[in-house]
C-alpha cells in the first residue's frame, strides 16, 4: 500500500516559550515537555497524516505554518512517501509545491460539490454555483491567512 504525507519541522533545535506557546494551541493534549523534546529531538512538530483525512491534515498545516511564519519562526516542510512496509523516503518541498498542493485540493472540492449538484438536480443553478465558489473562496481565504 501506497503512503504519503507532509510534514514541519522547525530549524532551530531551542524550544522557547514562543515556539511552545505556539505548539500547546495546536496540540493541546501533549504536555510542554513532550513539545520540547519534538523540537530538541528536530523531530516533525506537525505530520499531515495526524489528521483523519489527508485534505483536513494539509489544511491544518497550512494553518499552523501560517502563525510560523508570523512569530518569525524558521520551519522546513518535508514529503514522505512510501509503499508499506518499506521505510519512509523523505525529500524537503518547497512553499510554492504546497501551495500548490493547496489549489489543487480545492479544485478537487470544488469538482466534488460541482459533481454532487450535477448528480443530484441535473444542472448546477446560479445559486448552486454561487454557494460552490463562496465556499471555495472561504478554503482559499483560510488557507491563505
Amino acid at each position: 500500500m501506497f503512503e504519503h504525507r507532509y510534514g514541519i519541522k522547525l530549524k532551530k533545535t531551542t524550544a522557547d516559550a514562543v515556539v511552545l506557546k505556539l505548539l500547546r494551541k495546536y496540540f493541546p493534549t501533549l504536555s510542554f515537555s513532550e513539545l520540547r523534546a519534538k523540537v530538541q529531538a528536530h523531530d516533525y512538530v506537525f505530520l499531515s497524516d495526524m489528521e483523519k483525512y489527508q485534505c483536513d491534515g494539509v489544511r491544518q498545516m497550512a494553518k499552523l505554518l501560517r502563525e510560523f511564519d508570523k512569530a518569525g519562526i524558521e520551519t522546513e516542510l518535508l514529503e514522505e512517501s512510501r509503499d508499506t512496509p518499506a521505510p519512509w523516503q523523505v525529500e524537503p518541498m518547497s512553499r510554492e509545491y504546497f501551495k500548490n498542493i493547496l489549489q489543487r485540493g480545492r479544485e478537487i472540492t470544488q469538482q466534488v460539490l460541482e459533481d454532487i449538484e450535477l448528480e443530484t438536480v441535473g444542472y448546477i443553478s446560479p445559486d448552486a454555483k454561487a454557494d460552490i465558489d463562496k465556499e471555495i473562496s472561504k478554503m482559499q481565504e483560510e488557507d491563505e491567512g
